[in-house]
């Protein structure tokens, strides 16, 4: 479950920096270029493009926190800063969350991701990075 992101700085889960731009643009170029060059999505490799594909989301959305001036020291606080203090919609925090546990399956678990939810994943990363991205600039 994905605390308040307010719960999550009080438990020291996010710390409080200067604002950094250069690196949250860096941080989003990163994130496009990791999607850009991804290796061809086939039965053998969708895990591991899978995990790509998350780390992408990742990157963008520490973008935003950078920018802002937070740093994340988990998974759970970027998604809830897209809820709490972006506004994101809630059907884009629910599948962000759904892609951060079967991510973490994968690594921690070896657990195989499908074809199809791997290209799923893909077009949900492009559409997260657009949206991120119209924050940014």
């Amino acid at each position: 479950m994905i605390l308040p992101f307010d719960k999550y700085l009080e438990d020291g889960k996010v710390e409080k920096q200067t604002p950094n731009i250069n690196i949250g643009r860096s941080l989003l170029k990163k994130a496009e270029k990791r999607l850009k060059f991804l290796r061809p999505i086939t039965n053998e490799s969708a895990d591991l493009v899978f995990e790509d594909i998350y780390e992408a989301m990742r990157e963008a959305s520490q973008s935003l926190m950078s920018i802002q001036g937070y740093k994340p020291l988990s998974h759970e606080v970027l998604i809830a800063y897209l809820r709490d203090i972006k506004k994101f919609d809630i059907s884009i925090i629910h599948k962000f969350d759904s892609y951060r546990k079967l991510r973490n399956k994968s690594v921690y678990e070896a657990e195989r991701i499908e074809l199809i939810e791997t290209k799923e994943a893909l077009v949900f990363a492009q559409k997260l990075l657009q949206k991120i991205k119209l924050s940014v600039i």
